[in-house]
């Protein structure tokens, strides 16, 4: 398995999507209504059947996906003053960097957060940036199961 990043403290791919996925899930506890963990499970699944096809960087692809509703509270808790693609972003950011992940891979998985939200106006500008964005609104409209 090939590390994170060139420095030894860095945690392996698995441990790294692991870390994250128990990070955002612990975020999701007071969630309400159809942006809870389960959206999350099921963009997660709808980005990897996607992504497998289109032949994304599945990584990429998981992190954001695990992340990119974790802000969500904070829209909720300002009334939409604070955007949760936002605040997403911004958590991401800081979980990322905590657990080691480089600035440049950090920053694509960033990226596919801030763009995943219609409200943010900011086109998807990569292949997993269009996935989670495509796969997100699949699950809204209540395509599960796909």
């Amino acid at each position: 398995m090939r590390a994170v990043s060139p420095s030894s403290s860095a945690p392996t791919n698995r441990a790294l999507v692991s870390a994250v996925r128990v990070e955002a899930r612990r975020r999701f506890r007071s969630a309400r209504g159809s942006h809870d963990w389960d959206h999350t499970a099921r963009v997660l699944r709808l980005c990897l059947h996607i992504g497998k096809a289109e032949r994304a960087d599945l990584e990429i692809l998981t992190l954001a996906a695990l992340l990119h509703d974790i802000g969500r509270d904070e829209e909720d808790r300002t009334n939409g003053k604070i955007r949760h693609a936002d605040a997403s972003a911004r958590l991401a950011r800081e979980i990322l960097s905590r657990l080691g992940l480089d600035a440049a891979r950090s920053g694509r998985i960033v990226h596919c957060i801030e763009a995943h939200s219609f409200r943010k106006n900011l086109p998807p500008g990569s292949l997993e940036a269009r996935v989670l964005f495509d796969a997100d609104k699949l699950d809204s409209i209540g395509a599960v199961g796909i």
